[in-house]
């Protein structure tokens, strides 16, 4: 886990441990966050705040008009959620936010004797590969419904569904091994790359969340 969700997780964890309120329940899930350690307290009878880590790794690929690359997601994230229960049942409403260090590492494909990078193409030697960082807003809203109370008398299953607003993807790419790698004229083009593969990893501005678990209470 990055320094900075320990740290946000241990002042959120103190957070929670300091307010008086009984109920208090622990829990496991899946997400399409990955997979996820809960805590959750009751702050009145319709309305738990919960505190989850979530974490997993996939490789996967994307491409720009001229560049293929091999793709890293590395989920990394620390939520803060109050659930309310407006109908006093089992359906919530769900606000918060997340501490997101969700990020992809991209390499360019070394199969390709010619690459277009940006406007103009290259061969792989003046290239090099590509080699990149891709991040999101280190604050990202939530919002959500979901079925199921966080703090429940025992066992008590959820079920979620919301989105993660995390803004448009920040893509930093260099040119690594390549006899062109610090050329004015190829790093002009790196930046237009930049700009293509932040328009094509846009759909990510706007990440669905889908979220089963468990909780058991104290």
């Amino acid at each position: 886990m990055p320094l900075k969700l320990k740290i946000a997780l241990s002042g959120l964890l103190l957070l929670i441990s300091s307010y008086s309120v009984a109920d208090t329940s622990l829990g496991i899930g899946l997400s399409t966050l990955g997979a996820s350690a809960k805590l959750a307290q009751s702050l009145s009878e319709n309305i738990n705040l919960r505190l989850e880590y979530h974490g997993a790794s996939y490789d996967t690929d994307g491409a720009t008009d001229g560049v293929n690359y091999d793709l890293d997601l590395d989920l990394s994230s620390v939520s803060l959620l109050f659930d309310w229960h407006t109908l006093n049942n089992g359906f919530r409403v769900t606000l918060g936010g997340l501490y997101n260090d969700n990020r992809f590492s991209a390499s360019s494909n070394l199969n390709s004797a010619n690459l277009e990078v940006g406007d103009m193409t290259f061969t792989s030697a003046q290239v090099g590969q590509l080699q990149g960082d891709i991040s999101f807003n280190s604050f990202s809203p939530y919002l959500g419904i979901g079925w199921g109370r966080a703090v429940h008398q025992g066992y008590s299953f959820n079920f979620d569904l919301g989105v993660v607003f995390q803004g448009k993807p920040d893509v930093d790419l260099r040119s690594i091994g390549g006899s062109l790698s610090n050329n004015a004229l190829l790093l002009n083009e790196i930046e237009t790359e930049e700009r293509e593969l932040q328009d094509d990893l846009g759909i990510f501005d706007v990440y669905p969340v889908i979220s089963f678990g468990v909780t058991y209470t104290f």
